[in-house]
């Protein structure tokens, strides 16, 4: 259920800042699956949630 309404949120954001996986993947360096990976909660990377709270203002902690 968290892991569902996080990535709804991020995904929200991204559409608000017309910002794809592909030109989020470019700008972490970081390949399209792994992005999808990192949405979807299997994998976890610093940079990317770092990315997440500052350039998309998304803060997911509060969503319990």
């Amino acid at each position: 259920m968290f892991l569902e309404k996080r990535k709804n949120n991020i995904k929200g954001a991204m559409k608000a800042k017309k910002l794809t996986q592909k030109k989020m993947a470019k700008r972490l360096k970081l390949s399209e699956s792994y992005i999808t990976r990192l949405l979807d909660g299997t994998r976890y990377n610093k940079k990317f949630e770092m990315f997440i709270y500052f350039d998309l203002n998304v803060d997911y902690k509060n969503l319990i």
